[in-house]
């Protein structure tokens, strides 16, 4: 009787084991994303941090600095162009002056208004204008390298405070490990199995890692400063987003990579427009050397008539200005020797481009391989100091092994966050050099790329049942590795009763 009340349960048990929905119905039947508290406050945090990295863009001090002289650069170049217009000149006298034949003297007040214009002078206006235009062209170039840098020493400022935030983690885990050791020696030793030698390590060890987590924590302290002089808000307790560079923002060989500084480089585009800006100086200065023309319209307004007679005059009068011979000729000298400066100054600063390629390629490649090779070791020194945990466990091991192993393993994990933290900041600066970074003409949503993997990330989480998106870091998520449960039909027979084989129908139903 019993068997025969327990034999429905079984069947219904075994129904609901087995699937209920082919694999094309199960497609259709797919959950949305579901948003949890922690993706909301993941989303707002990155949407924080984005506002505040455009408004940054427009409002950090240097910035702001920069675009004031490109505003005055500006005003130079209105001025330039002014010179071609007419100019207004308009005076007032008074006094006495001798009059006649008799040595009369009488007082007098005139008024004199003048306009003139230039209709004639070597070139020098024109020069005059380019050498404006060229100035405000490298105070733009000055402006872009200027948002960049903060852009790149922001992102460095947040990498860092990742960079504190993990190791600060790995030191309290390590101190929280070395605490459970202790203790489990600790009872060890009370019973007499043990001595207290190896308990009295791990208390060394333990608070050598809670100084080791106080140093960084302090670290921490000062990179968050960092973060807030330039973001300009604390970060919360939900933690910020961690930026990642895209893949197309990188170069794909050291070649590209100097091709696209030497293109893109804000550096040398400054130095191009300050060497056209001294040529148009030395085209300035030698116009200099040669007459001007110009149309004058005067007005005299004498009332007593004793200095003019009330009219108007127009003219054309040419000016030349010889001066005393050294003073054009040293300053043709000396527009001359600006310009050789200029192109010293080019390739200066043509040479520290490939320098700073060469050298941010070989960091971004290096970085990449310590990476792998420290991610490796941790994986091993984790394997060991688990095998060496166990043994003692067992009895056929000591602590001190145990603990020289644990030490090894958060020494590597220390090393690995530096390793990778150090190659986020290497990709960023490949990027500054190339220009990547921040393009010039910045497309809309650019920055936003930074997180897109951030937000690929969180959509994967909330979809537990599609495959990851990228390769998970062991170092800080160990694999977990959960079996299905499934009713065996002769795991739950009796003696003396056979359950009947089980099959399922086309539409996924169990029958007997």
């Amino acid at each position: 009787m019993q068997t025969a009340r327990l034999l429905p349960t079984l069947v219904c048990a075994t129904a609901l084991a087995l699937p209920t929905a082919t694999h094309g119905q199960s497609a259709d039947l797919q959950l949305a994303p579901q948003l949890t508290p922690g993706s909301l406050a993941s989303s707002s945090a990155q949407q924080q941090l984005l506002q505040a990295l455009h408004a940054m863009l427009g409002e950090h001090p240097d910035v702001l600095r920069a675009r004031a002289a490109l505003e005055s650069a500006g005003h130079d170049l209105d001025t330039a162009k002014g010179a071609r217009w007419p100019s207004l000149k308009i005076g007032t006298s008074s006094g006495s002056a001798q009059v006649g034949q008799g040595a009369r003297r009488e007082s007098y007040n005139s008024i004199n208004a003048e306009v003139r214009m230039k209709l004639l002078d070597g070139g020098a206006i024109n020069a005059g204008i380019r050498s404006a235009e060229s100035q405000e062209s490298a105070q733009t170039s000055v402006l872009y390298s200027t948002r960049q840098n903060v852009l790149l020493e922001a992102l460095t400022a947040l990498f860092e405070l990742h960079r504190f935030d993990r190791k600060t983690r790995i030191a309290a885990e390590s101190a929280a490990i070395i605490g459970q050791l202790a203790r489990v020696e600790e009872r060890r030793a009370e019973l007499g199995a043990v001595g207290r030698n190896d308990l009295r390590q791990a208390a060394s060890r333990r608070s050598s890692a809670l100084s080791q987590q106080h140093a960084l924590e302090a670290q921490r302290t000062d990179a968050q400063a960092r973060f807030v002089r330039y973001f300009n808000y604390h970060p919360g307790k939900q933690g910020l987003p961690q930026p990642q560079l895209p893949v197309h923002w990188l170069p794909a060989s050291e070649e590209a990579a100097r091709q696209a500084a030497e293109a893109q480089s804000s550096e040398l585009q400054e130095a191009n427009h300050q060497i056209e800006r001294a040529q148009a100086e030395v085209e300035r200065a030698k116009a200099e050397r040669w007459p001007t023309v110009a149309a004058v319209v005067s007005h005299a307004r004498d009332p007593k008539g004793v200095l003019y007679t009330e009219g108007t005059r127009y003219g054309v009068e040419l000016n030349w200005n010889f001066g005393n011979g050294f003073e054009l000729r040293d300053r043709i000298l000396k527009a001359t020797n600006e310009l050789q400066s200029q192109l010293a100054q080019q390739e200066t600063v043509r040479r520290a481009v490939h320098e700073t390629v060469t050298a941010a390629w070989g960091r971004w490649q290096a970085g990449r391989e310590r990476e792998t090779q420290l991610h490796e070791a941790v994986r091993e020194a984790r394997g060991a100091f688990e095998g060496y945990r166990r043994l003692l466990e067992m009895g056929r091991g000591s602590l001190s092994q145990v603990l020289d192993a644990q030490l090894d393993m958060q020494r590597l994990m220390l090393d690995e966050a530096d390793a990778i933290y150090d190659q986020h900041i290497n990709a960023l600066r490949l990027a500054r050099t190339t220009g990547q970074l921040l393009p010039r003409d910045l497309p809309a949503h650019w920055l936003d790329q930074l997180f897109a993997p951030a937000t690929q990330s969180a959509q994967a989480q909330a979809r537990p049942d599609q495959p990851p998106a990228a390769s998970v870091d062991l170092a800080l998520a160990p694999v977990q590795l959960k079996l299905a449960t499934r009713l065996d039909p002769q795991g739950l027979s009796w003696p003396g009763m056979t359950l009947p084989a089980v099959a399922s129908g086309p539409s996924g139903r169990a029958r007997w």
